[in-house]
């Protein structure tokens, strides 16, 4: 059977056109949502993403940024007033961990970011702490995010498991931010200590995006003998803002990360008897 519709009841042409517009409008919207929840959620691949270097190797373009003071202490070890030390990349642990913000949060992920390519050298005077110090400094885009065992070793807040996408799509992201071309080395130098062995606080000047601030990095250290390696392991807190860094934000702070990245810090140095 055949139900007619009333003349009344049947859409004018405005109406019509104006319900089309409507419904774009809602999928645009839609779509718009659906690709900054992706965003959030570190987003879509670049189509070409950039395999992180082995952690064994130094990082390249870095080695001219940290060797500055290497000479003296080498002067100073070949005098016997203290020890040069290599860091040791491989045996080395830096972590850097990026929390999500926004009423939206729970879209996207908390990230552990890993520094793996760690160079640099450090400096422990024969006597007392006097003269100590250490050069430091990683390039951004040798940054490796969120391996699977990172993350599992921290907790519920960490157990979403990002796809491989997100994973580009944070580095993308990340590199964006920072302007990785731009300023692609972060570097690391203690201009003073404070302590004993093995309780120590160094004063660290740290060179991110073309801003340097000066933090304090309590670490504890045990004073290396003979061949042995030296262990240094610490924490700190740093604020993107503080070198002119905006943290992630879209849809007017709905979906963002915080400011502050925790970090924490396990370097491994082996008695060096040059400089790179």
């Amino acid at each position: 059977m055949r139900v007619l519709t009333p003349a009344s009841e049947v859409p004018s042409g405005e109406t019509v056109q104006a319900g089309a517009r409507a419904s774009t409008r809602a999928k645009a919207l839609i779509s718009a949502l659906a690709a900054a929840l992706l965003l959030a959620g570190c987003g879509t691949a670049p189509s070409a993403p950039v395999a992180a270097p082995p952690a064994s190797a130094a990082p390249a373009g870095a080695v001219s940024a940290i060797g500055a003071s290497c000479p003296a202490w080498l002067g100073a070890q070949q005098r016997g007033e203290g020890r040069l030390y290599r860091v040791d990349a491989a045996a080395s642990q830096v972590r850097l961990h990026v929390f999500r913000a926004g009423r939206l949060a729970k879209a996207g992920h908390n990230h552990v970011i890993g520094v793996e390519r760690l160079g640099g050298q450090v400096f422990v005077p024969a006597d007392g702490i006097a003269g100590a110090g250490l050069d430091l400094a990683f390039r951004v885009d040798e940054l490796v995010i969120d391996q699977a065992e990172w993350r599992a070793a921290l907790g519920p807040e960490f157990a979403s498991t990002p796809s491989a996408s997100d994973i580009a799509g944070t580095r993308t992201n990340l590199l964006r931010a920072v302007d990785g071309e731009r300023f692609p080395v972060v570097t690391m130098r203690g201009t003073a200590v404070a302590g004993a062995f093995p309780l120590l606080v160094v004063k660290l000047s740290i060179d991110w995006h073309g801003r340097t601030r000066e933090l304090e990095l309590p670490v504890r250290v045990v004073r290396p003998s003979g061949e042995s390696p030296l262990r240094a392991q610490g924490a700190l807190i740093l604020r993107q803002s503080d070198f002119g860094i905006a943290p992630f934000s879209i849809l007017g702070g709905l979906l963002a990360i915080q400011d502050e990245i925790s970090v924490d810090v396990d370097i491994a140095a082996r008695p060096a008897a040059g400089c790179e």
